[in-house]
Protein backbone atom coordinates (compact mmCIF):
# COMPACT_ATOMS: atom_id res chain seq x y z
CA UNK A 1 0.00 0.00 0.00
CA UNK A 2 1.09 3.57 -0.60
CA UNK A 3 0.08 6.66 1.27
CA UNK A 4 1.13 9.79 0.67
CA UNK A 5 0.52 13.26 1.86
CA UNK A 6 0.42 16.19 -0.78
CA UNK A 7 1.50 19.85 -0.29
CA UNK A 8 -0.61 19.83 3.38
CA UNK A 9 -1.00 22.89 4.71
CA UNK A 10 -2.56 23.88 8.31
CA UNK A 11 -3.92 27.20 9.83
CA UNK A 12 -5.39 27.89 12.73
CA UNK A 13 -6.66 31.31 12.21
CA UNK A 14 -4.02 33.18 10.86
CA UNK A 15 -1.52 30.66 12.52
CA UNK A 16 0.14 28.34 9.85
CA UNK A 17 1.34 25.69 11.47
CA UNK A 18 2.19 23.16 8.72
CA UNK A 19 3.66 24.46 5.50
CA UNK A 20 3.83 22.50 1.89
CA UNK A 21 4.17 18.88 3.82
CA UNK A 22 4.73 16.32 1.50
CA UNK A 23 5.19 12.68 2.47
CA UNK A 24 5.10 9.50 0.72
CA UNK A 25 5.39 6.15 2.26
CA UNK A 26 5.38 2.64 1.35
CA UNK A 27 5.29 -0.84 2.48
CA UNK A 28 5.76 -2.24 6.08
CA UNK A 29 8.09 -0.25 8.35
CA UNK A 30 8.35 2.14 11.36
CA UNK A 31 9.15 5.43 10.60
CA UNK A 32 9.97 8.32 12.73
CA UNK A 33 8.53 11.98 12.94
CA UNK A 34 11.15 13.74 14.82
CA UNK A 35 10.88 17.00 16.08
CA UNK A 36 11.15 19.51 19.01
CA UNK A 37 7.97 20.12 21.07
CA UNK A 38 5.39 22.62 18.99
CA UNK A 39 7.59 21.95 15.92
CA UNK A 40 4.15 20.40 14.69
CA UNK A 41 4.02 16.53 14.86
CA UNK A 42 0.67 16.40 16.72
CA UNK A 43 -1.17 18.01 14.25
CA UNK A 44 0.09 16.76 11.66
CA UNK A 45 -1.01 13.16 12.61
CA UNK A 46 -4.28 14.47 14.02
CA UNK A 47 -4.72 15.17 9.99
CA UNK A 48 -3.48 11.95 9.06
CA UNK A 49 -6.36 10.52 10.96
CA UNK A 50 -9.25 12.82 10.10
CA UNK A 51 -9.15 14.30 13.52
CA UNK A 52 -8.45 18.24 12.10
CA UNK A 53 -8.83 18.78 8.52
CA UNK A 54 -6.31 20.01 6.30
CA UNK A 55 -6.54 23.73 4.89
CA UNK A 56 -4.91 22.65 1.55
CA UNK A 57 -3.45 19.96 0.28
CA UNK A 58 -4.36 16.24 -0.51
CA UNK A 59 -3.93 12.96 1.18
CA UNK A 60 -3.47 10.06 -1.15
CA UNK A 61 -3.93 5.87 -0.97
CA UNK A 62 -2.79 3.90 -4.15
CA UNK A 63 -2.15 7.20 -5.85
CA UNK A 64 -6.14 8.33 -5.23
CA UNK A 65 -7.51 11.00 -3.32
CA UNK A 66 -9.40 10.35 0.01
CA UNK A 67 -11.27 11.77 2.26
CA UNK A 68 -9.95 11.92 5.87
CA UNK A 69 -13.88 12.22 7.09
CA UNK A 70 -14.61 8.93 5.62
CA UNK A 71 -15.48 5.53 7.86
CA UNK A 72 -13.91 3.73 5.11
CA UNK A 73 -10.77 5.79 5.36
CA UNK A 74 -10.78 5.77 9.28
CA UNK A 75 -11.05 1.77 8.89
CA UNK A 76 -7.61 1.49 7.88
CA UNK A 77 -6.04 3.74 10.56
CA UNK A 78 -5.26 3.34 14.16
CA UNK A 79 -4.36 6.09 16.14
CA UNK A 80 -2.61 6.41 19.77
CA UNK A 81 -2.76 9.62 21.19
CA UNK A 82 0.34 11.15 23.52
CA UNK A 83 -2.66 11.23 26.24
CA UNK A 84 -3.66 7.99 25.95
CA UNK A 85 -7.65 8.37 26.82
CA UNK A 86 -8.78 5.44 28.65
CA UNK A 87 -11.50 4.67 30.87
CA UNK A 88 -10.56 3.70 34.43
CA UNK A 89 -13.52 2.06 35.33
CA UNK A 90 -13.68 -0.51 32.32
CA UNK A 91 -11.71 -3.60 32.47
CA UNK A 92 -9.43 -4.04 30.07
CA UNK A 93 -11.44 -6.55 27.86
CA UNK A 94 -14.64 -4.37 28.10
CA UNK A 95 -12.49 -1.51 27.15
CA UNK A 96 -11.60 -3.35 24.25
CA UNK A 97 -14.71 -4.61 23.66
CA UNK A 98 -16.40 -0.93 23.22
CA UNK A 99 -13.63 0.26 20.90
CA UNK A 100 -14.60 -2.55 18.89
CA UNK A 101 -18.02 -2.26 18.76
CA UNK A 102 -17.11 1.51 17.72
CA UNK A 103 -15.19 0.59 15.33
CA UNK A 104 -18.37 -1.47 13.81
CA UNK A 105 -17.16 -5.24 14.33
CA UNK A 106 -19.41 -8.07 14.83
CA UNK A 107 -19.82 -9.94 17.64
CA UNK A 108 -17.08 -12.84 16.94
CA UNK A 109 -14.89 -10.52 15.21
CA UNK A 110 -14.87 -8.71 18.42
CA UNK A 111 -13.54 -12.14 19.89
CA UNK A 112 -11.29 -12.73 17.84
CA UNK A 113 -9.84 -9.27 17.31
CA UNK A 114 -9.59 -9.14 21.68
CA UNK A 115 -7.79 -12.30 21.78
CA UNK A 116 -5.40 -11.22 18.94
CA UNK A 117 -4.11 -8.13 20.37
CA UNK A 118 -4.56 -9.07 23.76
CA UNK A 119 -2.14 -11.48 23.38
CA UNK A 120 -0.01 -9.65 21.10
CA UNK A 121 0.33 -6.52 23.56
CA UNK A 122 0.74 -9.13 26.67
CA UNK A 123 -2.93 -8.22 28.23
CA UNK A 124 -4.38 -11.60 28.28
CA UNK A 125 -3.62 -11.83 32.16
CA UNK A 126 -4.93 -8.22 32.33
CA UNK A 127 -8.44 -8.50 30.76
CA UNK A 128 -10.52 -9.14 33.98
CA UNK A 129 -8.70 -6.13 35.78
CA UNK A 130 -10.00 -2.46 35.91
CA UNK A 131 -7.90 -0.12 34.38
CA UNK A 132 -7.54 1.73 36.97
CA UNK A 133 -5.47 -0.21 39.25
CA UNK A 134 -2.96 -0.98 36.15
CA UNK A 135 0.66 0.31 35.55
CA UNK A 136 1.25 2.97 33.46
CA UNK A 137 3.13 0.48 31.55
CA UNK A 138 -0.10 -1.97 31.15
CA UNK A 139 -2.18 0.75 30.42
CA UNK A 140 -0.51 2.10 27.49
CA UNK A 141 -0.48 -1.28 25.88
CA UNK A 142 -4.55 -1.24 26.60
CA UNK A 143 -4.66 2.10 24.42
CA UNK A 144 -2.02 0.09 21.86
CA UNK A 145 -4.27 -3.01 21.49
CA UNK A 146 -7.05 -0.77 21.19
CA UNK A 147 -5.52 1.59 18.13
CA UNK A 148 -5.08 -2.22 16.66
CA UNK A 149 -9.02 -2.99 16.93
CA UNK A 150 -10.33 -3.63 13.33
CA UNK A 151 -6.42 -4.52 12.31
CA UNK A 152 -5.69 -1.10 10.31
CA UNK A 153 -3.06 -1.14 7.86
CA UNK A 154 -1.82 2.26 8.99
CA UNK A 155 -0.56 2.69 13.16
CA UNK A 156 0.08 6.51 14.05
CA UNK A 157 1.62 6.52 17.16
CA UNK A 158 2.22 9.95 19.40
CA UNK A 159 4.73 9.57 21.62
CA UNK A 160 3.58 5.98 22.88
CA UNK A 161 6.85 5.42 24.94
CA UNK A 162 6.22 8.90 26.98
CA UNK A 163 6.34 8.21 30.53
CA UNK A 164 6.88 4.40 30.60
CA UNK A 165 10.56 3.40 32.74
CA UNK A 166 13.15 1.78 30.78
CA UNK A 167 11.92 -1.71 31.19
CA UNK A 168 8.65 -0.61 29.68
CA UNK A 169 10.04 1.26 26.92
CA UNK A 170 12.13 -1.59 25.71
CA UNK A 171 8.94 -3.81 25.58
CA UNK A 172 7.03 -1.23 23.91
CA UNK A 173 9.61 -0.61 21.50
CA UNK A 174 9.89 -4.55 20.65
CA UNK A 175 6.10 -4.61 20.42
CA UNK A 176 6.50 -2.03 17.54
CA UNK A 177 9.03 -3.84 15.61
CA UNK A 178 6.76 -6.51 15.41
CA UNK A 179 3.69 -4.76 14.15
CA UNK A 180 5.64 -3.18 11.30
CA UNK A 181 5.85 -6.76 9.74
CA UNK A 182 2.37 -6.25 9.27
CA UNK A 183 1.90 -2.46 9.41
CA UNK A 184 2.97 1.00 8.44
CA UNK A 185 3.78 2.37 11.20
CA UNK A 186 4.05 6.26 11.91
CA UNK A 187 5.45 6.93 14.94
CA UNK A 188 6.27 10.55 16.36
CA UNK A 189 9.24 11.47 19.37
CA UNK A 190 11.62 14.12 20.05
CA UNK A 191 13.70 11.30 21.81
CA UNK A 192 16.89 10.85 19.51
CA UNK A 193 17.96 7.30 21.09
CA UNK A 194 14.55 5.97 20.47
CA UNK A 195 14.58 7.01 17.01
CA UNK A 196 17.39 5.51 16.04
CA UNK A 197 16.71 2.32 18.12
CA UNK A 198 13.26 1.34 16.07
CA UNK A 199 12.66 3.49 12.86
CA UNK A 200 13.33 2.65 9.85
CA UNK A 201 13.62 6.05 7.83
CA UNK A 202 13.36 9.26 9.64
CA UNK A 203 11.09 12.99 8.82
CA UNK A 204 12.45 15.31 10.62
CA UNK A 205 9.86 18.18 10.67
CA UNK A 206 10.63 21.84 12.40
CA UNK A 207 8.79 25.05 12.31
CA UNK A 208 5.87 23.31 10.43
CA UNK A 209 7.87 21.61 7.89
CA UNK A 210 9.67 18.49 6.85
CA UNK A 211 13.56 19.47 6.87
CA UNK A 212 14.70 16.11 6.39
CA UNK A 213 13.38 12.69 4.92
CA UNK A 214 16.04 9.91 4.97
CA UNK A 215 16.67 6.41 6.26
CA UNK A 216 17.64 5.98 9.32
CA UNK A 217 20.78 4.04 8.63
CA UNK A 218 22.11 6.83 6.27
CA UNK A 219 22.12 9.38 9.04
CA UNK A 220 25.18 8.75 10.19
CA UNK A 221 25.74 11.63 13.18
CA UNK A 222 21.57 11.76 13.93
CA UNK A 223 22.21 14.09 16.68
CA UNK A 224 24.01 16.57 15.11
CA UNK A 225 21.82 16.58 12.33
CA UNK A 226 19.40 17.05 14.57
CA UNK A 227 20.65 20.01 16.04
CA UNK A 228 21.17 21.77 12.72
CA UNK A 229 17.95 21.47 11.30
CA UNK A 230 15.97 22.38 13.71
CA UNK A 231 17.98 25.42 15.53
Amino acid sequence: MKFSLIKINKFFGKKQVLKDINIRLDGNRVVGLLGPNGAGKTTLMRIICGFYGRSEGDILINNRKVNSKDRKYKQIIGYLPENNPLYGYMTSGEYLEYIGKLKGLTNSELKKQIGKWSAECGLVEYLDQKIEILSKGYRQRVGLAASLMGNPKILILDEPTSGLDPKQIIEVRKLIKKLAREKLVLLSTHILPEARAICDRLLIISKGSIVLDKETIKIRSLEKKFIDLTA
